[in-house]
Formats: C-alpha cells, sequence, structure tokens
C-alpha cells in the first residue's frame, strides 16, 4: 500500500495497533540455553570474510572469528589494539606497526608480519576486495621488517589514518590460498578470534562455539553463538519477547515501547552513523528524468521528511539539514536547510521540466536490510503520487538489494542508507563518480572529495566539505531524509553489549550470566 500524507497518520495507528497486538506474547527464558548467545538481525551474511563487503551484519559476524589489527571502542572512541600492539607515525606519510607476539590462527598457522603483508596484499586488490577500496587508496606500499613489525608508506596525509587500520582483518595465508581465495575463506572461515565456525545452514542459522586457543580475554560464560537472519522486524521483536534471542537488532520504534516495558529486557538506543536518503541516479547508463535537476529537487520539495520522522520514527530521527554529513562532523554546514514540504513547489518544477501530467519510475527499496523500510518506501511512494509522480515499487530481499546497490543497478530511485566509518571522507566517497555504488555523476564534486581526503588541517578541511554540500543541495543529488536512531533489544543476562553509532560490535566484553 502507497501512504499518502493524508492518511499517513491512520497508516500508522493501525501499524502501531498489529505490533502491539501481535507482540503480546508471555516472555520466557527457559528457551535460552546456557552459555549460549543467540542473536537476531535482518539477514543472512553473504559471507563470513568482514573484507567481502562493509555491511555492518556481515562483518559483525565474521568479526567473531577473523579479527582486525585495531578496534574503534564506543566506551571511548579511540583506536584500540587488538592483533597489533600500536601504530606509530614516523612521518606524515610514514607508518610502523607494533604487531602481537605468539598469536595463532585457529588452524595453528602462526600471526605474524608474513600473515599481514598478506592481508595488505588482498586488502588493497581493488579486484579482490571491491568494498574496501576507498579505504585502500591511501596506501601507497608495504614491507615486512620483521616477524613483528610492519611499515605501511601512505601516498599523502590522510586525517583518518586510524580508520583504515581498524578496517583490515587478518588472514591465514596457506588457509586462504587451500580454500582457493575469498569464495571459499567466506564460507569457512578460520582467524585469530574468540570463535570458530561450527554450522552454517543458510538462512536458518549460524553457529559458532569459543576457541580453546584464544589469544585473548574470551567472552565470559559464553560457549556459544548463534546467529539467527530474521527479516521481518516484527516477528524479530516478537521473538525476542517470546525469549527466542539474547539480541535482536533493527527493533522497529512501533515495538520500543513494548520491550522497554517487559520485564528482563532492555532497550538500548544509540543515535546512528547512518544516513538515510534516495538515490537519484544521473548517471550515463541510467538515462531518464532524474538527469534534469529541476525533478530531483521537485522530488525533495514533495516528499514531508518531518512526517516521516514524526509518524514513523515517533520524533526519535534526525533531520538531515538538507547534507549527508551530521551535525557532530567536520564539515556540516549550519547554514544550510533542508528541502520544505512545498507540492505546489514540486509540481511546478515537474511542469517546468516537461512533466506536466506527471510521470512513472521505478522505486527499488529493501525489506528485512533497514528498521521499517519497506514502510518508509510506501510513504515516499504516497507523497510522490500527490505531486503526480506514480512509482513502480520493486521490493528486493537484503542480499539482492546490497548486490544491486554495488552493481549500480539500484536505478533510477533507491531507498538506501549508509552508514560509513565516522570521518567525512568515507562518507562523501560513497558519492564519488568512480565508486562502486554512487549514483552521482559530478566531475566538481569529485576534485572536493578528493582534496578533502587529502588535507589535515581542520579549517581547511570543513571549508572544503561545506562547498561539496551547497553543490550536493542545488543539484539535489538525493532526495534527502534523515539520520536514524538504532534500537537493539538485549535481555537482562547479557552484559556489556555496546554497539557503535555505525552498527558494528564485538563480543569484546560481552558476557552472559
Amino acid at each position: 500500500m502507497k501512504i499518502s500524507r493524508r492518511n499517513f497518520n491512520a497508516a500508522l495507528a493501525g501499524q502501531a495497533l498489529m505490533a502491539g497486538l501481535i507482540g503480546r506474547a508471555p516472555m520466557s527464558f527457559a528457551a535460552l540455553p546456557a552459555g549460549t548467545l543467540t542473536i537476531a538481525s535482518g539477514f543472512d551474511p553473504v559471507s563470513l570474510w568482514p573484507n567481502y563487503s562493509t555491511t555492518q551484519e556481515q562483518i559483525n559476524t565474521g568479526s567473531a572469528i577473523v579479527e582486525s589489527l585495531f578496534w574503534v571502542d564506543p566506551k571511548t572512541n579511540k583506536t584500540e589494539p587488538v592483533l597489533a600492539e600500536k601504530f606509530e607515525l614516523i612521518d606524515p606519510k610514514t607508518v610502523r606497526i607494533s604487531l602481537r607476539k605468539n598469536v595463532r590462527f585457529s588452524n595453528g598457522e602462526p600471526f605474524d608480519a608474513d600473515a599481514v603483508i598478506h592481508t595488505l596484499q588482498i586488502f588493497t586488490d581493488v579486484k579482490q576486495t571491491p568494498a574496501y577500496g576507498r579505504y585502500a587508496a591511501p596506501i601507497d606500499r608495504f614491507e615486512k621488517i620483521d616477524d613483528s613489525t610492519v611499515m605501511l608508506y601512505l601516498k599523502h596525509p590522510y586525517p583518518a589514518l586510524h580508520l583504515i587500520l581498524s578496517q583490515i582483518y587478518i588472514l591465514p595465508p596457506k588457509y586462504w590460498k587451500e580454500v582457493g581465495g575469498q569464495d571459499g575463506f567466506g564460507k569457512k572461515p578460520v582467524g585469530t578470534g574468540p570463535f570458530t565456525l561450527s554450522e552454517w545452514v543458510r538462512d536458518s542459522r549460524i553457529v559458532m562455539d569459543a576457541n580453546p586457543g584464544y589469544w585473548g580475554k574470551a567472552p565470559e560464560g559464553i560457549k556459544r553463538l548463534v546467529w539467527r537472519p530474521i527479516p521481518d522486524d516484527i516477528a524479530r521483536t516478537n521473538g525476542l519477547l517470546a525469549g527466542e534471542y539474547d539480541i535482536a537488532t533493527n527493533i522497529p520504534i512501533s515495538s520500543a515501547a513494548q520491550v522497554k516495558a517487559q520485564k528482563g529486557l532492555e532497550l538500548i538506543s544509540v543515535s546512528s552513523y547512518r544516513i538515510f536518503t534516495v538515490d537519484l541516479s544521473n548517471l550515463a547508463i541510467h538515462k531518464g528524468p532524474l538527469h534534469d535537476k529541476r525533478v530531483r529537487q521537485a522530488l525533495n520539495y514533495a516528499v514531508d521528511k518531518q512526517a516521516i520522522i514524526d509518524g514513523l520514527f515517533q520524533g526519535q530521527a534526525r533531520a538531515l539539514n538538507g547534507q549527508i554529513l551530521r551535525k557532530e562532523q567536520v564539515g556540516f554546514d549550519p547554514e544550510l536547510k533542508d528541502y520544505p514540504y512545498d507540492p505546489a513547489k514540486a509540481k511546478a518544477l515537474l511542469k517546468e521540466a516537461g512533466y506536466p501530467n506527471g510521470l512513472t519510475i521505478a522505486f527499488k527499496f529493501p525489506t528485512g536490510r533497514y528498521a521499517q523500510d519497506r514502510e518508509v518506501a510506501e510513504a515516499i511512494a504516497g507523497m510522490l503520487a500527490e505531486v503526480g509522480v506514480k512509482c513502480e515499487m520493486i521490493s528486493l530481499e537484503a542480499g539482492e538489494f546490497l548486490r544491486q546497490l554495488s552493481a549500480r543497478e539500484l536505478a533510477p530511485m533507491g531507498y538506501v542508507g549508509l552508514a560509513p566509518a565516522d570521518d567525512p571522507d568515507p562518507q562523501w566517497a560513497q558519492y564519488r563518480s568512480d565508486w562502486r555504488y554512487s549514483y552521482v555523476d559530478n566531475p566538481e564534486l569529485d576534485k572536493l572529495i578528493d582534496a578533502g581526503a587529502q588535507e589535515v588541517d581542520v579549517a581547511k578541511r570543513t571549508e572544503i566539505y561545506r562547498k561539496a554540500a551547497r553543490i550536493m543541495h542545488e543539484e539535489a543529488s538525493v532526495l534527502f531524509l534523515f539520520q536514524a536512531v538504532d534500537l537493539y533489544g538485549v535481555t537482562s543476562r547479557v552484559k556489556g553489549f555496546l554497539p557503535r553509532g555505525d552498527q558494528r560490535w564485538v563480543t569484546y566484553g560481552v558476557s552472559i550470566t
């Protein structure tokens, strides 16, 4: 059903009522076995190799097995060592990385500089690791100094170096070759992490058991991890309420009160890094009405973002102020504002662009990738219909959605939420014209994105990104929507669970009683 603005509130009331009725199940933790942590998320990973994609659910699952050099701890927002002990800047373009000693992969291979060099060769090869091409771009070369020291040489000073180092997940060289590279490794990974893979039944469960030879402090009380893909928001919430899961991700706002009121459950709210927009492709391969700036602007005027925030998210999401950076980030422009809700202006622009009777356009959106993704897409489509834009709605399951996003097939319109690492460069890089899931072609933006990636002076970097934001706003490169709030439902027996704003979390420090 497409939701017009006129019947928006009525539809939301019905949705909330249904959520309340369906979710009233008696809770019992008897179904949760001792020593087992059960996590319900929106979809089944494609691969358990963390560097296969930047999708948080896949990284969270895979990183229980395959560890990174560093980790940005949400408690401190500082880069903490994992497999590395520290990194030092010898000069602005030279980095010395000191590695932990006496660590082994679960198959017995040693973790050492050879494993790191092998991993860096794969990480910097865009054919093998395309999802991390922008993170790897500043790396020029690397070399082994001794078994516990690696030197990294950058092409230019990079202000978010620590974020690069936290994205590199270390691979065992011999095993990687034995299983034929990324495909084989993604199905049966081997790492240095606190867990090892025991079973993977596609679209049903992933089971991991504690690694008896883990080098670090193992999560207390957790002998087994069970990951369950549950695409439907309400079904996932009801499973939590019924005592089937310890942790449920992407709890919909409509179910938040139920989770908070349930004895034995906690609702964790995190201000998300995820920025939601509708991609409006102006790529040459996607010829159509969206190549006209007036049409893109009209779509922005046609959607009442605040009504969606207030209705679907009970006011807990934040408007974007017509830009892709969050208020907390370097380069946010306080002078920019959202396109106001103005259907008359939208109709006038469509008429001026040659569409006095409106137009029909395909609109792709995921189901199960984001909280309330279908509902948001339907609300947008209903509002666009009121100015004469008819959307052909194409619903995609999460895996297919991610494939189409990366293959630039999520066009001409696609509902997307992007949550890169917490720096302006990874955020802006997603809109560079040559990036694999950019739907924006603007050479002037490309130059500014490159300039911002190399500028270490905060004031100069701020002005670069503000200039880019003004261009993107004027061009209406996307339909600006909102910044989300991430909700997690967690049972009281889980301690130390703390996700980051980019929806990343690890089992370090997590325990169950």
